[in-house]
């Protein structure tokens, strides 16, 4: 009975092994609609008290909202973005006919502003020179890098059309799911691993508040001073601004880009506030905010926070920004289980 026991271990392992090499292609997408699922489960509670409708059209009306709000920045973001390579297309060619004319705030940095504007003569104002500078002139490599673009483009909105799909059949059936699963590993793993995952759908949950909302916070104040200061396609620079924010140390290379262009248009004291108010804004919302909402709900330090938050990035992707301070919350739970009963 023992050996017919493991073979039954053996056979489930390699059938479950098999299903995961089936669809590991669709993974990603499998992970992001679970930790949408998590995030937004309280608020798909509410629409169905509150509508009374069946969980098939909660699980409707949830989807339609999600897929609002996930595709119409993307999409917004790529129409610009697509205008705006064309732009620059065009630019370039015109560039390298004539080439590119000495800006006039060079002459105003002092002990090497002359220096400055002689590379600039040789190598960027004179034609022959630019070519030689950009390395060719038949933009082969412009062509190449707006192909890549759209192949990553067209990739990441594959994962998101499946990440929606599968989001639709997690709010009609998640409740099930999500009891039979809790079932399942307390089987398996007694009472504690069934309190394990109950912490880590709380630090998912937690994570995506911090992480998501704050992110978006920050870009929306920061897209305002880019409005203010007069940037072009500041509601664009805003969005990039808040979806970097999400990521640690990433979103002042949206707003210092944005300064230095308007130090070029000769904009000092514009660039200066529009750098000065994102670093203000970063360092309450990375350092004061964010960590507060996920740190008091999972009872994580900021320093296990911002590293689970690195270390699932650099592991798992960008989602790894959310299975990290599941992952480290369990760990954390793990160790004041095991610590109590040594002391």
């Amino acid at each position: 009975m023992l050996e017919q026991d493991k073979l039954k271990t053996y056979l489930s392992l390699a059938i479950l092994a098999a299903a995961v090499w089936l669809i590991h292609g669709f993974i990603p997408s499998l992970l992001w609609a679970v930790v949408i699922a998590i995030a937004t489960w309280p608020l798909r509670v509410w629409v169905g008290n509150k509508t009374k409708l069946k969980d098939k059209w909660v699980a409707g009306i949830m989807t339609v909202a999600v897929a609002v709000l996930l595709f119409f920045p993307i999409i917004y973001a790529l129409i610009i973005a697509a205008s705006d390579l064309g732009a620059l297309t065009s630019w370039i060619m015109e560039v390298q006919k004539t080439g590119l004319a000495v800006p006039q705030w060079l002459h105003m940095i002092p002990k090497v502003g002359d220096q400055a504007i002689n590379w600039w003569t040789v190598n960027l104002a004179d034609p022959a020179g630019l070519s030689v500078f950009l390395g060719s002139s038949d933009n082969a490599w412009l062509k190449g890098l707006a192909q890549n673009l759209g192949t990553q483009a067209a990739h990441r909105l594959l994962t998101l059309i499946f990440t929606v799909v599968t989001l639709f059949f997690l709010y009609e059936d998640g409740e099930d799911l999500s009891k039979k699963t809790l079932a399942l590993v307390a089987k398996l793993t007694g009472e504690i691993g069934r309190q394990y995952g109950l912490q880590a759908a709380a630090a998912i949950r937690a994570t995506v508040n911090g992480v998501v909302l704050v992110g978006v916070a920050e870009g929306l104040l920061i897209g305002l001073s880019y409005w203010f200061a007069g940037v072009p396609h500041a509601a664009i620079f805003g969005l990039l601004t808040g979806a970097l924010a999400m990521i640690p140390f990433a979103a002042p290379l949206i707003f210092t880009g944005v300064t230095i262009v308007l130090v070029a248009q000769g904009n000092t004291v514009a660039a200066i506030s529009v750098f000065v108010f994102g670093m203000l804004v970063l360092s309450i919302g990375d350092h004061v905010v964010r960590p507060k909402i996920i740190g008091s709900s999972v009872k994580l330090p900021f320093l296990w926070v911002l590293l689970s938050i690195l270390g699932g990035m650099e592991v798992f992707g960008l989602i790894g920004i959310f299975i990290g301070p599941a992952l480290m919350a369990m760990v954390i739970m793990m160790w004041s289980d095991m610590t109590e009963v040594l002391v």
